[in-house]
């Protein structure tokens, strides 16, 4: 009898398959990282990071403004107050860099979960290659430290559990809500998006299949966990009346363009997941359908829902498009009996890759960077001139300039908008940056001291023309107006002749 030895013996393929797959998972983890080290700082991100801060000291949130001029002493509610906190914590211990790992595990976190979720909806690793990448429509809020990167992984989780559910597995899954959304409404309002789908969904379950108690109570459970905040009630309260305010004026809340580079990566997404649903042998829920026809609209109502759209995609197309590449490469199967043969060493190649990048990323500076947009020397000019008052100044500008110049100078408005200032008071404000209408109806009622403002802004021109303001300062970015008749006047003088204009840092903070 023929004997053969162990060295000659076929190695286990299935175990190849898994190496190979498992050091393609590792090297895309290592991408996405190198990716998302370059950060850029959010105008909110200061605003952010004071609020998480004054959190940690007070052990409180917040429930008064003292930031501002305009609405000081009025009721506020931080939307975000669990966010801060936490960007306070990783501060307080690693700087910029705990700031920087936190979206990246966040990024990790999502594409962990879908991963995952088309592995289990029987999508092979070889075609979730084909499918992940539309998640590129994630990586734009990614390049900054924003609260909304916690909304997408919740985002992704509700679906896949309802997913689930609604392909065979046990309603009992969807007791995993409640916590995550009891986090979630402390962290991001974007939960609205999610109680909105989960909400709509439950209730056509309820009516066609009948099932009260097993998906309305985990169900109703899950909408009972977002009282559970500091403010109680108020705080979801706050969400639905605030996620009906206008924003015209907010480029993330216009509608996708259908023609900019980010609107025709939508498109391709959307064709794609289109194509896979209609090509795709598997079984097609009504009731997912409708949610991702709904999730699929929602970029065009305003720009800042892509990345709720393209989870959807990926987590109710994703498997239907997967499917889709089986059908095509079953058209293109090598003749019975052979199959592709993956070497031993293969699976070296990948992680030697993600190697190279975890090096890159770990030698690029984990810092955020800075825009020369904002107005850092004339922030230093102020703050070395220890003036006390009240700052008219740009929208944009309201957190950068809150943690620069507080407690000693309070804002005019900023990002916080419809959580601190009144209807009013923001369209006042808009009229006085852009001079439109009774443009300087603010500084008339409540006198403010001094004005920083954009160069040659309507704004600036139109400070030039009253004679009871003087110019002192002026550079690239910036010019700064002082009340003739304060005391900010003389001191700001003195400050313009000896100032040394130090160098500026473009580094967050």
């Amino acid at each position: 009898m023929r004997t053969e030895t162990v060295a000659s013996m076929p190695r286990n393929p299935d175990r190849q398959a898994w190496r190979w797959q498992a050091s393609l998972i590792v090297l895309a983890a290592a991408l996405l990282a190198f990716v998302l080290v370059p950060t850029q700082a959010d105008n909110d991100l200061w605003g952010h990071l004071r609020f998480g801060l004054d959190i940690l000291e007070t052990h409180s949130v917040p429930t008064v403004d003292h930031y501002s001029f305009t609405e000081a002493g009025a009721p506020w509610i931080d939307d975000e107050w669990l966010s801060e906190a936490l960007y306070a914590l990783l501060w307080k211990a690693w700087g910029a860099a705990g700031l920087v790992t936190l979206k990246i595990a966040l990024a990790l976190l999502t594409g962990i979960l879908c991963y995952w979720h088309l592995a289990s909806s029987g999508v092979s690793s070889a075609r979730t290659v084909l499918v992940l990448p539309m998640l590129a429509l994630l990586l734009p809020p990614f390049f900054m430290v924003r609260p909304l990167e916690f909304t997408i992984p919740a985002f992704a989780f509700t679906l896949i559990v309802i997913y689930r559910v609604e392909h065979g597995a046990s309603a009992a899954a969807l007791w995993a809500l409640p916590p995550v959304y009891a986090l979630w409404v402390n962290l991001h309002g974007g939960l609205l998006a999610g109680l909105a789908i989960l909400g709509m969904w439950a209730a056509a379950r309820a009516v066609v299949h009948r099932e009260w108690l097993q998906a309305g109570l985990p169900v109703a459970a899950t909408f009972a966990s977002i009282s559970l905040t500091p403010y109680g009630w108020r705080l979801p309260v706050f969400l639905f009346h605030a996620v009906s305010a206008p924003r015209p004026e907010i480029v993330e809340w216009e509608p996708l363009r259908i023609t900019s580079p980010y609107g025709a990566m939508y498109a391709a997404v959307l064709a794609l997941s289109i194509a896979g649903l209609i090509l795709s042998r598997m079984e097609k829920s009504p009731w997912l359908l409708a949610i991702f026809g709904i999730t699929s609209l929602l970029p065009f109502a305003a720009l800042r829902h892509a990345p709720l759209s393209a989870i959807a995609a990926v987590v109710l197309a994703g498997p239907h498009v997967g499917d889709m590449w089986k059908r095509i490469a079953e058209g293109t199967r090598p003749p019975a009996g052979r199959s592709m043969f993956i070497p031993g060493w293969a699976p070296l190649l990948p992680l030697i890759c993600a190697a190279a990048f975890v090096m890159a990323a770990v030698r690029q500076p984990m810092h955020i960077s800075v825009s020369n947009q904002y107005p850092v020397k004339a922030a230093n000019f102020l703050s070395a001139s220890g003036i006390e008052g009240d700052l008219i100044h740009r929208f944009n500008w309201g957190e950068y300039l809150l943690w620069r110049l507080e407690p000693r100078m309070k804002v005019m408005i900023d990002g916080r908008r419809e959580t601190v200032y009144s209807d009013d008071v923001y369209q006042r404000c808009f009229q006085f940056q852009t001079g439109t209408g009774d443009w300087d109806s603010l500084i008339r009622q409540y006198r403010p001291d001094v004005a920083l403002l954009e160069k040659d802004s309507v704004s600036a021109n139109l400070f030039r023309l009253k004679t009871d303001w003087a110019e002192v300062y002026q550079d690239d970015v910036a010019v700064i107006f002082v009340r003739r008749d304060t005391a900010a006047a003389d001191r700001l003088a003195r400050t313009a002749r000896t100032n040394t204009r130090a160098s500026e840092s473009f580094q967050f903070p």
